[in-house]
């Protein structure tokens, strides 16, 4: 194990780092990135062992024979094939042992004492036609501290290269040390060009020249086993030895080991940073996209209410209508002559007050009509407002992540049945009208005028018996007259009194229906209108509701993710690690 107490110092740096773990999996734990939070547990319980030296590169570009040259063993296969599928990790120990962790790592110990504060870890070579052992060592190299990229003379820097070298270098800035091998099958001037040509490229994507040692792994295997001198100074292992095992000493291997957690929880934030503030935009975008569908959802709902007045004013014309018919059937047919010719005429004053005020363009049937045609047009617009609802609900989802939310899914209408309890009530209501009902209405005239007419037959009857009484009688002459004239009056005045005064009370009949229907269907629409716009609103302001919690949520976790952040940034400059 890596001697951390060599200094108090170091031991606080590394207590922080560790803290610092434990706290960032803790955060991401919270928010459920699983992935994450167990690629800071791997890099906490690691936290206290040797230098993670990782030897990374394409299948076949000599990482196995490289370590087997450090080795002096062939403890690694190795071959013109992919022949590493596994993870290595190669420790310290007394005597050569090799032991399976899981499906993709295994360990082994070997007796090299550089390996007591130094983990060899061999991976799985990258652009292997094996696509699964490119992403064992992706899967891995958040882990490394320390990467030595060996690449072939034979090929070098390809685009896999490339792309792998950038996420190495660029996503989780990672010492990195270029190891060229197989220069034993170049020339010197071929050596030559290849260094420059990785140097430039490298430069290019990275902005520096990187550290690039060429070497023979082939040489070097052979001089070590065979005791070659010469062949081992030729392979130039020595000097990717001496870098490895003496220039990186423990005050360097102690700050890497500081430095790659910090590096790679940096990154990791500065993406998760940029990721919750697009969540926080997209959120607001989501809220106040749902504030102008409200607000065009009350723009509707005025729209409707003042459409439905209009058919305030044909109620009226109806009621209008009604009492300028019956007004006129009053004037023509109830007075003494009408009265009188009708007494001969086989059809009753009812009967014919029913044909002509109700026969024709009957008042309950407008009003029916009225309240169909009204029923129409709400449900009309009930249905485009569902569909506005729906439509916006399913468009938000589809721009979004898929959800488990039950409340976004599309459901049915609400008010799509033209039988529904509202409608029926409504037409209830406008039973009220049913006290104009013609039977009723022409029974009450024809009652009218029989009491009129009996009442006229009862005073000219009497007028005429006084004047008769006259002539029989001696009655001063004057006086009878004047009752039988005063009689005659009144008897004649009947019809026009009574018809005054049923013209009268069902004149203010008709207005308090006609007021009592009007208002009793804008109430009653008025409250099927809202009953939908409370619908709706409840789903897209449980919707709007849900958007205010995720951006809250969100919130805290910038905020927790800034401290996280600024602490880690603190220990990289406390740490003086340029």
């Amino acid at each position: 194990m890596l001697e951390v107490a060599k200094s108090p110092e170091s031991q606080d740096k590394l207590q922080h780092v560790v803290e610092l773990l434990d706290d960032a999996k803790k955060f991401f734990y919270r928010i459920g990135d699983v992935e994450i939070e167990k690629k800071v547990s791997e890099m906490a319980a690691q936290i206290n062992e040797p230098l993670y030296l990782v030897i990374a590169g394409e299948y076949n570009s000599g990482k196995s024979s490289f370590v087997n040259a450090l080795c002096g063993k062939r403890i690694l296969k190795d071959g013109p094939t992919p022949s590493t599928n596994k993870i290595t990790l190669l420790t310290y120990g007394e005597d050569v042992s090799s032991e399976e962790v899981d499906d993709h790592q295994c360990k082994m110990t070997y007796p090299l004492e550089a390996l007591k504060d130094l983990t060899i870890v061999d991976t799985p070579g990258t652009n292997s036609i094996i696509a699964e052992h490119q992403l064992i060592t992706e899967g891995f190299i958040h882990r490394s501290e320390v990467v030595l990229f060996v690449t072939s003379a034979d090929h070098p820097f390809t685009e896999s290269e490339r792309v792998f070298l950038q996420l190495l270098k660029g996503k989780w800035d990672r010492k990195l040390l270029f190891v060229l091998n197989k220069i034993d099958l170049k020339t010197e001037e071929d050596h030559n060009e290849i260094i420059t040509f990785i140097e430039k490229n490298f430069y290019r994507l990275f902005g520096y020249e990187p550290k690039v040692i060429s070497m023979s792994t082939k040489d070097a295997f052979l001089a070590k086993t065979s005791g070659d001198e010469e062949l081992l100074k030729k392979s130039n292992i020595e000097k990717v030895e001496q870098f490895i095992f003496e220039k990186m000493d423990y005050d360097t291997k102690m700050d890497l080991k500081i430095l790659s957690p910090l590096k790679y929880l940096v990154n990791v934030f500065d993406g998760l940073k940029n990721i919750l503030s697009e969540k926080v935009s997209h959120c607001n975008n989501e809220i106040k996209s749902v504030e102008m569908f409200e607000k065009r959802s009350n723009n509707k709902r005025q729209d409707m209410i003042d459409y439905i007045v209009k058919y305030k004013t044909e109620t009226q014309s109806v009621f209008t209508r009604l009492k300028e018919k019956v007004d006129n059937f009053l004037n023509y047919h109830v007075n003494i002559r009408s009265i009188i010719t009708m007494k001969f005429a086989r059809e009753k004053i009812d009967d014919k007050f029913k044909r002509e005020v109700f026969g024709v363009a009957n008042p309950r049937t407008e009003l029916e009509r009225i309240i169909n045609d009204a029923i129409d047009y709400v449900d009309r617009n009930n249905n485009v407002l569902w569909d506005m609802a729906n439509d916006y609900i399913e468009s938000e989802i589809a721009f979004q992540r898929k959800t488990n939310d039950d409340s976004l899914v599309r459901k049915d209408r609400y008010f799509s049945n033209r039988e529904s309890d509202k409608h029926v009530n409504l037409r209830e209501y406008a039973k009220q009208f049913q006290e104009l009902d013609g039977e009723l209405e022409g029974a009450k005239v024809y009652r009218v005028v029989q009491s009129g007419f009996l009442n006229f037959i009862v005073l000219e009857g009497l007028a005429l018996g006084i004047v008769i009484g006259l002539s029989t009688f001696f009655i001063p002459n004057t006086l009878g007259i004047v009752v039988a004239s005063i009689l005659a009056g009144i008897g004649f005045s009947i019809f026009p009194l009574k018809r005054k005064k049923y013209r009268n009370e069902f004149m203010q009949r008709v207005d308090a229906i006609c007021e009592r229907f009007n208002n009793m269907m804008l109430f009653e629409f008025e409250k099927i209108i809202d009953r939908v716009l409370e619908d709706i609103g409840n789903r897209i302001s449980s919707y709007r509701d849900t958007r205010w919690s995720e951006r809250e949520e969100v919130n805290r976790q910038i905020t927790e993710l800034k401290a996280l952040s600024e602490r880690t940034k603190d220990l990289i400059r406390k740490s003086c690690i340029q």
